[in-house]
């Protein structure tokens, strides 16, 4: 079920490869009950709004970037990357080790993500950038981000909101974050805790 459109989420990951994860929609400790991306087009959609691509590539992406056959077989290989960052980042963050098989599928996309991408000249050195208008464009910076995080963290500060299923980085001072976003699950939270007190005082 539906909920929201995915550009109407708010990107509280810290990390594009977490912000995919959290497009999932759920109970914490609960199987999957929605999913916020419906087909490519949305897809395209939501990566603008989390910053994994801009407008000018969004625009080329298009329509599946001239092939919605094409385009329908790299959604449904978004959808199993962001299961495996789901699975191994969840686990981290809970403190286990990320099953083999997501790691695996993490490790495959990046590699296909490194294959396609360039290095180019910027302020200090080089970034990893891609060109063209393949429909998996959508999918490299993703599977690229995901690969980083697992090697180079900090995987310490990977947290599952108390009250929802996303993940963030908590990148407070002194490691103190318990929510995806004040806005959401922690004003919510603030509230109803409240309310108890209030009731409490007035027995």
């Amino acid at each position: 079920m539906v909920t929201k459109p995915a550009t109407e989420l708010v990107i509280v990951g810290g990390t594009p490869a977490l912000d995919l994860a959290n497009t999932f929609d759920g109970p914490r400790d609960a199987p999957i009950t929605g999913d916020f991306l419906r087909d490519y087009d949305e897809l395209v959609a939501w990566a603008v709004h989390a910053g994994v691509i801009d407008a000018a590539v969004a625009a080329r992406l298009a329509g599946g970037g001239g092939g919605g056959a094409r385009a329908a077989r790299v959604f449904a290989r978004v959808a199993d990357v962001r299961a495996a960052i789901d699975a191994a980042f969840r686990a981290i963050a809970n403190g286990g080790r990320p099953p083999d098989a997501a790691l695996a599928a993490i490790l495959t996309a990046e590699a296909d993500a490194l294959a396609h991408g360039r290095l180019a000249r910027v302020a200090g050195g080089f970034e990893l950038t891609w060109d063209g208008a393949e429909p998996e464009r959508v999918l490299w910076p993703l599977a690229h981000d995901a690969g980083e995080l697992l090697r180079h963290g900090p995987l310490e500060r990977i947290k599952v909101c108390v009250e929802c299923r996303w993940m963030f980085l908590d990148a407070s001072r002194n490691h103190s974050r318990r929510w995806c976003s004040m806005n959401e699950c922690g004003g919510r939270l603030k509230m109803q805790r409240y309310r108890a007190r209030r009731a409490t005082a007035g027995r």
